[in-house]
């Protein structure tokens, strides 16, 4: 290896660290999710009474969290390989894991106090530690795009995975100004919506990003990619702005705003599917044999759609703005993209034959099984068939037991494999060459 390209290699692996404190984070979110609704305990209660404050807080508990460490882990660990750049420094990831983790630890302590007002105060601590945490991942993001080594017409991915990086400043902010201003009518939308939108962005980028770098499928032209890209920020930008507009509104009828929010998230989750190249994906994936991919992004690409349809027909729902739009993308697509990524990357690390991977069929099936029940809680609601409690148990169940199966079996290939790790993931090397010879 040359001296250039162990330079550059300073921070691969790092994401270790990362993903164990997630998968434990995960874990603890979980369960502390689950005691609180099979006891129906006082921070339930608070949750039914007053939806939209609490589920604020959730959202920001999931996407500043326990997924953000995981995003963090992958962009630590494969993008200054990718860019020939070196954004990252150490210690901005332990500050990063301190940050996250005292988050998250007062989040899970707020749900255990006595009354709203000792939630309200614990709960911003543990937001403005996460979206602090955030912020620092601002300045390794704007390096990142002035540095990079990797031209926009040989990048398999374009400017796309630059943006995440580039955006998070401005989104671990918005994040803490509505909270702090929740008082505001509208500012618990606008946040809301911007942690969803950014996570479709995230999604996308890693669909794209596996097939079209990673596997090497070409499904998507790079000169291409730029177009398509405007008209997903346009959408992104578009639901951000109605979420905002039905939240000042401030009412619990279906006006033309709140569906204008509804449809216009339905159409960003649509043409992030469209922009994806569904039908390219399937060709490759499943005919003539079908070629070796990771079954889980396979799986949330697909998701999409079904995400879409939900936010399209949303009317049922105005007690609970978001849903079931928000849910079923988060729970699906969401999940899938990015613990599919993350496997798939540590697997790279191991050079695992791609062919002989796993692809956790027993996750599947409780993911399949749950995916079932939300689909037929959908159409009870939207069809007036009675009540959906089943179907609602059915589905958290499924989730919460295939999310820890998942997530075990996550931390033990991580922690616990006796497979050999090499620091330099299989397939990445090559752009250490690239950058070598220049």
């Amino acid at each position: 290896m040359s001296k250039f390209a162990s330079f550059r290699t300073t921070s691969t692996g790092s994401y270790l660290a990362l993903f164990f404190a997630s998968g434990l984070a995960t874990v603890v979110f979980i369960l502390t999710m689950v005691y609180h609704y099979t006891t129906k305990s006082a921070y339930f209660e608070v949750l039914s009474a007053d939806y939209t404050s609490m589920i604020y807080i959730i959202l920001a508990w999931v996407c500043l969290g326990w997924l953000m460490a995981l995003i963090a882990g992958i962009g630590f660990d494969v993008l200054p390989l990718i860019h020939g750049a070196v954004p990252f420094h150490e210690s901005t990831m332990r500050q990063f894991i301190i940050l996250n983790i005292s988050g998250q630890f007062f989040l899970t302590l707020s749900t255990f106090m006595a009354t709203r007002e000792m939630i309200d105060e614990f709960s911003t601590v543990g937001i403005v530690l996460l979206s602090l945490g955030v912020l620092l991942l601002g300045l390794p993001g704007r390096r990142l795009v002035s540095e990079s080594k990797m031209s926009k017409e040989k990048d398999e991915v374009g400017v796309m995975s630059l943006l995440p990086g580039a955006v998070f400043p401005f989104f671990a902010a918005i994040i803490i100004s509505c909270w702090l201003l929740r008082d505001t009518a509208g500012m618990l939308e606008l946040g809301r919506s911007v942690m969803v939108m950014l996570y479709i962005l995230v999604t996308v980028v890693i669909i794209v990003s596996h097939f079209n770098r990673r596997l090497n499928w070409n499904i998507i032209p790079p000169e291409k990619l730029q177009t398509r890209l405007i008209v997903f920020a346009i959408f992104l930008c578009l639901h951000i702005l109605f979420s905002f507009l039905a939240g000042r509104e401030d009412s619990n009828a279906h006006t033309l705003l709140v569906q204008m929010s509804d449809y216009s998230l339905g159409l960003a989750l649509l043409w992030a599917f469209i922009l994806c190249n569904p039908i390219a994906v399937a060709k490759k994936a499943l005919f003539n044999g079908g070629m070796a991919h990771n079954r889980l992004i396979f799986a949330a690409l697909w998701m999409l759609p079904f995400s879409s349809f939900h936010a399209f027909n949303a009317s049922h729902y105005i007690d609970r703005p978001g849903t079931p739009g928000y849910a079923t993308f988060l729970s699906t697509s969401a999940l899938l993209a990015i613990w599919g990524y993350s496997m798939y990357l540590h697997e790279d690390h191991l050079h695992i034959n791609i062919h002989k991977r796993s692809s956790s069929p027993l996750f599947l099936m409780f993911f399949l099984i749950g995916f079932v029940s939300i689909q037929i809680l959908f159409i009870k609601n939207w069809m007036n068939l009675g009540p959906t409690n089943t179907e609602q148990i059915i589905w958290v169940a499924s989730i919460v037991i295939g999310s820890i199966l998942l997530t075990v079996d996550f931390l033990r290939r991580t922690m616990l494999s006796l497979d050999t790790w090499h620091r330099i993931p299989m397939f990445y090397g090559r752009y250490i060459q690239d950058k070598s010879l220049d």
